[in-house]
This record gives structure tokens, C-alpha cells and sequence, in this order.
């Protein structure tokens, strides 16, 4: 996974390569984001669970405002 080809949504952090984010289309997305984390079972997941993951998927750590 390749950071300059995944972009995050600034409201749920979610990283896609799209301008506009799925969940959130009013969203634009950036390049501007640090560390990832994948998300494969959110219900037992004490990572999904602390970051507020509540999907499967990918998600940036940081995401800069």
C-alpha cells in the first residue's frame, strides 16, 4: 500500500483513492495523513473500539485538518 495513491476523508479518516469520500460525499479527501491502520472485525477490535472504527476497512492514524 503505497501512501501517494490513498487519500483520507477528514471526518471519519477513512483512506480511498477517490477525491470525494463514500461515506461522506460533501467530504473532500487529502493526501495530508500519517500511518494507517486496517480494520478487519470492528465489533472485537480493541484498536477499532479506541480509534472509534465502527467499519471494516482502511483507515489513516492521523489526518491533518
Amino acid at each position: 500500500m503505497a501512501k501517494a495513491e490513498y487519500r483520507a476523508c477528514r471526518k471519519c479518516k477513512r483512506l480511498t483513492t477517490d477525491e470525494v469520500c463514500s461515506v461522506h460525499p460533501e467530504e473532500k479527501t487529502t493526501n495530508e495523513w500519517a500511518g494507517f491502520v486496517i480494520i478487519e472485525d470492528p465489533e472485537h477490535s480493541v484498536i477499532a473500539e479506541a480509534g472509534g472504527y465502527r467499519e471494516k476497512g482502511r483507515y489513516a492514524i492521523k489526518v491533518r485538518q
